[in-house]
């Protein structure tokens, strides 16, 4: 059984990916795959990666190693941004490196612990917790 949720709002044009539980370093692979296979992928969709219901248990050789990965698939994004909403410091920390490792990325990535904080970062003109209200599971 896979550990997280896509949700594609076509309306917001924002994909929505929610963790369950705890995500390895080969299923958040897996799920960049299934981000852009997603009918009506195109380039500049933002993504919300909500990793509020889980804990993600990764080493800083599998951030690299995802670092890396996701270069696959940045040219496909193109400018654009990724949210991803943390509240366990372990998670938070790992986002921060993932930023970082990514830097020279297209895709722009930013972590926050609060959907107050997330507010507006997207640039969709709606607060986060209203874009997750209306992408459910």
């Amino acid at each position: 059984m896979m550990a997280h949720t896509i949700r594609f709002n076509r309306d917001l044009g924002v994909i929505v990916l929610r963790a369950k539980q705890s995500m390895d370093v080969e299923e958040l692979e897996q799920s960049f795959d299934e981000l852009v296979n997603l009918p009506g992928f195109k380039e500049g969709l933002s993504l919300i990666f909500d990793f509020r219901g889980s804990t993600t248990p990764l080493t800083s050789t599998d951030l690299r190693r995802l670092a890396i990965y996701a270069e696959r698939t940045d040219a496909q994004w193109g400018d654009t941004k990724w949210s991803f909403l943390a509240s366990a410091d372990v998670t938070f920390g790992l986002s921060r490196m993932f930023m970082a490792l990514t830097a020279k990325h297209q895709v722009e990535t930013h972590v926050f612990r609060t959907l107050v904080e997330a507010n507006d970062w997207l640039g969709l003109g709606m607060e986060i917790d209203e874009i997750l209200r209306r992408t459910p599971d």
